[in-house]
């Protein structure tokens, strides 16, 4: 049997040098970033593990590549929030 994760990277994208040396615990919001001559991006709010809730800060998608897992995760149960009114 083939292990479906085999193909998957653990490394970082030739492009991205960002590492964390901290965990996530979860993705609590996230934002696109809109800034005129600067393509868009998304920033997710990061609640880390093992630090308090004032700690959790806004970060780059594209830095949280060893976190993949969790942004998915996130963008899975957004998909079944309701909407907000």
């Amino acid at each position: 049997m083939e292990d479906p994760s085999r193909s998957e990277s653990k490394r970082a994208p030739t492009a991205v040098v960002t590492a964390f040396d901290k965990d996530v615990e979860c993705i609590l919001a996230d934002r696109v970033i809109r800034r005129r001559g600067v393509p868009n991006y998304v920033e997710y709010l990061v609640k880390w593990k093992d630090l308090p809730d004032s700690e959790a800060s806004w970060e780059r998608g594209d830095t949280l590549w060893q976190f993949a897992e969790h942004i998915q995760r996130y963008k899975d149960e957004d998909a079944t929030r309701t909407p907000r009114t």
